[in-house]
């Protein structure tokens, strides 16, 4: 998590010289795997995150010498349940760095796995493999989000079914949560408007994840475009219309284009900053506030920041900072959806996998006056996975409902940037057995915190981050609600939640 502190008194925003504000930073657009010389795993993300920490700071000294920034990068905080998870261990205590992002979305390189001499094996499917490997399980679990890869020409050279039937196994057997297109890449450019590609797209919509299609020119884009455009017009596709999210990777590497930001206003289809710099970047948020404008929201909810390491590296440093400077005329609640808060919507729907359902939801409430309570559960779900009875399979802190992300407030006044950083979903995974839960943890108002435990695979479930009400399931908050426990004393806690748990 970034921390800023303002340079100067802003009044026509109520901020003042010193106050110091958290920015939670999410990557949406790295690589994993092996493709030639790049290689790149876990350890070596977080490594690059504390390299780009040290270029932000050597370029803010130079800026604030030159009198250009609003708000100064002073530190980098982690968020406390994941960097207690990297302290379980030894070797996950030297993973321990890197905190200036927080999440970060992952999807295998076109690398040395993704084909297969196997006529019946689609492409990219070890590849797949390896991803989830890598963020699935704890403690990267914590701080990485899966995207799996597929080749839609698979369905000419292989069989017609075989990048949706690799794109559903991905999704519901390995849990992997968005998709990576690269037509490109995959020699589909040509292709993005036709049938192998539609289904692939349609099937995502219905799956309720996010398509990252890689656009190195506008023409691509136009293209994408297109292929939504057709998709909408179908009435047959209304279904994964509802769950469809697009985002253009590279901003098609044309950050000023008229029709690139006529292409965003579509409802569906956004923005990724990877492989801007220099002019680029003050041209790309500076024309998307003219030409986006407010008139389908607000235009800071259709751009992602992205950094493309391993191709990129510290070319991201300089949007941050951008972003940062008094050239930028954003707020910075603006701040917090581009660097962090739109890839926490678009990515809303929990981890979770197919398999047996039965787990009736239930909920312990308790007292948490002086925080005892959540520092008590915490460490029991810490003492399962340190234990090995339980993985971590994802952790995701709440968020607002897309289009009522809040102003960021001072840390005097609790620090908060729009993340629920005391509500949250993990998912855990028992090493025996097939069960799979939702840990729900809610700050209610007041005093009182609620943990429930609620099947992921279950008819009603929780199927969104987004912390309001009206997004979630009636009929399980009523059942919920009718399968309390109320504890009044912290030091019952444990007790309470590994009998619900069936941990002996």
């Amino acid at each position: 998590m970034l921390v800023v502190r303002a340079v100067e008194d802003q009044p026509s925003r109520g901020i003042r010289r010193g106050d110091v504000f958290r920015i939670y930073l999410v990557d949406a657009h790295h690589h994993m795997g092996r493709e030639g010389s790049h290689r790149n795993t876990p350890p070596g993300a977080y490594s690059y995150y504390a390299l780009l920490w040290f270029e932000l700071r050597r370029m803010a000294k130079d800026q604030l010498e030159k009198d250009s920034l609003l708000f100064e990068p002073i530190r980098v905080e982690p968020p406390s349940l994941p960097w207690k998870c990297f302290s379980l261990r030894d070797s996950w205590e030297r993973m321990n760095n890197g905190w200036l992002v927080d999440r970060t979305i992952v999807f295998p390189y076109s690398d040395d796995y993704a084909k297969s001499s196997d006529r019946t094996t689609a492409s990219f499917r070890l590849s797949n493999d390896k991803i989830a490997g890598w963020t699935t399980h704890a403690p990267n679990s914590t701080r990485l989000i899966g995207f799996a890869r597929v080749d839609p020409t698979d369905g000419k050279t292989k069989s017609p079914d075989a990048a949706v039937n690799e794109l559903n196994r991905a999704v519901n057997n390995l849990g992997l949560r968005g998709l990576k297109l690269h037509p490109l890449a995959q020699l589909f450019v040509d292709d993005i408007q036709d049938d192998i590609t539609k289904r692939v797209v349609v099937r995502a919509g219905e799956l309720r994840i996010p398509v990252i299609f890689d656009t190195r020119n506008i023409r691509t884009a136009r293209k994408i475009k297109a292929l939504v455009d057709d998709i909408r017009s179908d009435d047959s596709y209304a279904d994964a219309l509802r769950g469809m999210r697009i985002i253009l990777g590279h901003s098609a590497m044309s950050p000023g284009d008229s029709l690139l930001h006529e292409i965003i206003r579509d409802p569906l289809i956004h923005a990724e900053t990877s492989g801007l710099h220099g002019q680029d970047i003050p041209v790309l948020f500076k024309t998307a506030q003219e030409r986006v404008g407010t008139t389908r929201g607000s235009w800071s909810e259709k751009i992602l920041f992205g950094t493309d390491y391993s191709f990129l590296s510290m070319q991201a440093a300089e949007v941050i900072l951008y972003l940062l400077s008094k050239s930028f005329s954003g707020t910075l609640a603006d701040i917090q959806r581009i660097l962090g808060g739109n890839a926490l919507s678009l990515v809303q729907k929990p981890f979770t996998t197919d398999g047996p359902s039965g787990e009736a939801p239930r909920q312990v409430v308790f007292n948490d006056e002086d925080h005892r309570g959540l520092e008590t559960l915490e460490s029991l779900i810490l003492n399962l996975v340190r234990n090995r009875q339980w993985d971590v399979a994802s952790f995701d802190f709440m968020i607002p409902p897309r289009g009522t992300w809040p102003d960021v407030r001072p840390h005097p006044t609790g620090g908060f940037s729009g993340v629920y950083d005391n509500s949250y979903i993990i998912t855990l995974v028992a090493n025996k057995g097939a069960r799979e839960v939702h840990i729900w943890v809610r700050q209610q108002s007041g005093k009182t915190s609620t943990c429930a435990i609620v099947g992921s695979r279950a008819q009603h479930t929780l199927d969104t981050t987004e912390l309001a009400f009206q997004r979630v399931d009636p009929f399980l908050l009523s059942t919920l609600a009718e399968h309390s426990v109320q504890i009044e004393s912290a030091d019952r806690i444990q007790s309470v939640l590994l009998r619900l748990l069936e941990v002996p």
